[in-house]
């Protein structure tokens, strides 16, 4: 591995390239000293330059080049490199212009990361606190080993002393059975033993692992998940984890064990006759011949099958949930096509490892029966000669098949022992990078809403390459600010900054004067309420969903929050209602839905400064203005950055900050901005002159549809209506007529009542039914069943198992029936019921205080 140091004084610089001026992969030598520099091929000069005062790079593909600008504005190319190069030259770069003293040496990073006896001893300092129950299982392997060993001796003796023995000994024969009785029967125990003690450390301590690779990586920074991708995050938390918890519960203490046993073997069988044991090492060679060529090959043979697997996978996650798009283009044969060539080529590859396997297994195993043959042929001549005795071979032969085991074991352990090992430095790789953006020493508190500012502030996800370039900017406290710019301009970037997701290159944000890397991070993130252009949603209820976040908030300001969003009306409509459970990155609900229920999850944290980030862009324009009157409603004495392309939102803004390039062009009220006829202007021209932006009213009707939630329960009655789903409800004095009771959250809180008119208008919500007066209750739960129909699980006879389905064999209230579900999601488990819905969207509800033992059992089983 090659070293090239770079040391400046003055500024001074040397570094090796990897390409030549031709593009040739030859090392050339660049000297910086002060203006000047000079490139070097071997001793040749092939470039001189002076009065040099600024150093960039541009990049390209697979290429960089080092530019330099001189004092009488040319530009010259220095010098060319490849993108593993990349690094230092930009770290000389920012040197050089800057004219800073640094030293940084030009390493090549080895790909193949070599696993040391390091990773082994911080895989045991993760274990450390369960080293006790690990030295006990290694203990038990060994004794396990050990009383492995001891039948066939017995059998030896069984044989030659007692059943050919002319004066054999009865009370030996009693004792011989007795102890092989108790050997295998001690091997049964400490083998049970074993397992069960080493499977339980197993699923302790990859818990463990996951736990604090779960827990550094979701405490870390943005750029850290960015940089090493969600899909590997989850590839260490699955496979690398287990790949690791195998490592450390069973694949070290086997390795061990199959060692010992081949010695312990070994020694025997040359104790017995070490004639015979010469004979036994006679396959070896040709045995470790067979297994590293097949290691060899299949380790070829499967990466290949495994990656065409890997492709069809692909290849059907791509598809499937691009149904519409593939029906759309009438594309279905082509893609069916596409697919039945990936599982031909997958077919041929499952082909050759099978021939390959019916190639060396059973060759193998006849070369070891071959050996066995040969000791039988050798022994049993020396048997017949009276050389040895019959029980001498018997436990040859016996010791032999035990003798092979451990070799052919080691040579499937050895391989997953090696990739156990790059997992766990996967692991120790991730665990060991220490976040960048933490609470400083002594956290500060400032007061908000608080005046923002940004002092020339710059920014670049690459510091060489600046998206944010000497930004001033200072929104005051319950100011409405509009972010616009072109895409790319840095806008979305202003919000990453102010949430600390990362650190200023240069400069300060200032919140109360208090620069943002002093403030307490959690208390930052608490009180400021981010809602991206890409929703991210939960698989779990809608109730969950808006509550996220917020701490102490109960199911009124959930509907709260979510009438304030304009989407508490399409919630109701949902199977469940709030509980309705979304699907993965809530499929349940369309691109609008997802945006207002984002929304509402920054209205519930109650938060000083609200960033909407393209909030409203996938909305219709009329839900569109509704969210945003509504926004605006209720964020009275919060300070508001509004990051948009959206002409109505800029022209309520109390101020309008114009970005392009990383840099701010414009700043003011959008009305002075419109009649400067800049930036600004050019921007908005079209819209603006297409609809009145100025006309717009705040709508009140919100407000109004808040209040509804009945306060005072005892001015609350309820009484029998036309007909049997419906009631008549009579609230501080009068009465409303024929109104539809819902559940509003059948499952984590059925009490929670919604009444509604013949036209589906929201009338009033009761929170908790139960404090009704008995006569009302009574009446309501009645009109609630042919509303809300909820089977309540009595006993659970059956649940069968169907892949992702379970089939649950139960009787309820209403009778004996037959449900299934689908997956896990359809399974809801509470703290003292678990709700099931079955693929129907009915709902049955199991009471775990009143269900029967065996139902009980066969529940905790199951699920």
């Amino acid at each position: 591995m090659k070293r090239a140091s770079i040391v400046t004084a003055k500024f001074k610089a040397e570094v090796r390239t990897d390409l030549d001026r031709d593009l040739n992969l030859r090392e050339e030598l660049v000297k910086i000293e002060g203006n000047k520099i000079r490139v070097y091929d071997g001793d040749k000069e092939v470039l001189n330059v002076d009065n040099v005062v600024r150093l960039s790079l541009e990049t390209g593909i697979t290429i960089d080049k080092l530019i330099g600008f001189t004092s009488d504005g040319k530009s010259i190319e220095i010098a060319y490199f490849t993108k593993k190069k990349e690094e230092v030259f930009k770290k000389i770069i920012d040197a050089f212009n800057k004219n800073e003293q640094i030293e940084v040496k030009d390493e090549e990073k080895e790909e193949n990361v070599r696993v040391t006896m390091s990773t082994l001893r911080w895989l045991w300092n993760i274990a450390s606190k369960y080293r006790k129950t690990l030295v006990i299982g290694a203990i038990l392997s060994l004794i396990t080993t050990g009383l492995n060993l001891v039948p066939p001796y017995l059998l030896k003796i069984l044989i030659d002393s007692v059943l050919l023995s002319p004066s054999h000994s009865n009370s030996l024969f009693v004792s011989i059975i007795t102890y092989l009785f108790a050997s295998y029967s001690a091997l049964a125990l400490l083998s049970s033993i074993q397992n069960r003690i080493l499977n339980n450390l197993g699923s302790r301590i990859i818990n463990d692992l996951r736990e604090i690779l779960y827990t550094h990586a979701i405490n870390h920074d943005y750029s850290f998940i960015e940089r090493i991708s969600p899909s590997r995050i989850l590839s260490r938390l699955t496979t690398d984890a287990g790949n690791t918890n195998w490592l450390l519960v069973w694949g070290l203490p086997t390795l061990v064990t199959n060692l010992f046993t081949i010695i312990g073997i070994g020694v025997i069988l040359f104790t017995l006759n070490p004639t015979l044991a010469i004979f036994i090492l006679i396959p070896v060679p040709a045995i470790v011949y067979l297994i590293i060529s097949y290691r060899r090959r299949s380790h070829r043979l499967y990466h290949r099958n495994w990656r065409r697997s890997a492709d069809i996978t692909s290849r059907i996650n791509d598809t499937i949930p691009n149904f519409l798009v593939v029906r759309s283009f009438s594309r279905e044969e082509y893609e069916s096509k596409r697919l039945r060539e990936m599982l031909n080529r997958l077919y041929e590859s499952s082909v050759t490892i099978n021939r390959m396997n019916a190639t060396y297994w059973p060759l193998m195993g006849f070369i070891v029966n071959l050996s066995t043959i040969l000791i039988w042929w050798i022994g049993g001549h020396e048997v017949i000669s009276g050389v040895i005795e019959i029980g001498v071979i018997t436990a040859f032969i016996a010791y032999v098949s035990q003798f092979y085991g451990p070799i052919n074991n080691l040579s499937n352990v050895l391989p997953f022992i090696q990739q156990s090992l790059t997992s766990a430095e996967r692991i120790r790789e991730v665990l060991e990078v220490k976040p960048q953006i933490a609470n400083p020493p002594n956290p500060k508190r400032p007061k908000m809403p608080a005046e923002i500012r940004f002092d020339h502030v710059y920014f670049g996800y690459d510091p060489h390459f600046p998206v944010i370039k000497d930004v001033n900017i200072t929104i005051k406290p319950g100011e409405k600010v509009a972010i616009v710019g072109k895409s790319g301009s840095g806008k979305s970037t202003i919000a990453k900054l102010l949430l600390r997701f990362y650190d200023v290159n240069e400069g300060r944000i200032l919140i109360d004067g208090i620069d943002i890397r002093e403030i307490d991070l959690n208390y930052l993130r608490r009180k400021i309420a981010y809602v991206p252009q890409d929703v991210v949603l939960f698989d779990t209820t809608v109730g969950y969903n808006v509550a996220y976040g917020a701490d102490n908030v109960n199911e009124k300001d959930i509907i709260r929050a979510c009438k304030i969003a304009k989407i508490h009306d399409e919630i109701i409509k949902l199977p469940f209602a709030y509980d309705t459970i979304l699907g993965e990155r809530g499929t349940y609900l369309s691109g609008g839905q997802r945006q207002r229920l984002s929304i509402a999850r920054a209205i519930i944290k109650n938060p000083d400064v609200l960033i909407f980030d393209e909030a409203t862009s996938n909305l219709d324009v009329m839900s569109e203005r509704e969210v945003y009157e509504a926004m605006m409603s209720v964020s009275k004495g919060k300070t508001v950055i509004m990051i948009t392309h959206n002409v109505h939102e800029v022209m309520n803004s109390d101020k309008v900050i114009v970005l392009s390039n990383g840099k701010v062009v414009e700043e003011g009220k959008p009305e002075e901005l419109l009649n400067k006829k800049g930036a600004f202007y050019k921007m908005f021209e079209e819209q603006i002159n297409e609809e009145n932006v100025f006309s717009r009213k705040m709508n009140h009707e919100t407000e109004a549809k808040l209040n509804i939630i009945v306060d005072n329960i005892e001015s609350v009655r309820i009484k029998p209506s036309t007909r049997r789903s419906v009631v008549d409800v009579t609230y501080n004095g009068f009465t409303y007529r024929n109104l539809v009771p819902k559940m509003l959250f059948p499952i984590t809180k059925p009490t929670f009542i919604g009444f509604y008119d013949e036209n589906g208008n929201e009338v009033l919500l009761l929170e908790d039914y139960t404090k009704l007066d008995e006569e009302s209750k009574k009446v309501l739960e009645a009109g609630l069943a042919y509303n809300n129909l909820i089977f309540q699980v009595k006993k659970i006879n059956e649940i069968n198992i169907k892949g992702d389905q379970l089939e649950w064999d139960i009787e309820t209230n209403k009778g004996k029936i037959k449900a299934y579900t689908i997956g896990r999601r359809n399974v809801v488990v509470l703290d003292t019921k678990v709700v099931l819905i079955d693929k129907n969207d009915n709902l049955y509800e199991i009471d775990l205080d009143k269900l029967d033992k065996k139902s009980f059992k066969l529940l905790v089983e199951t699920v």
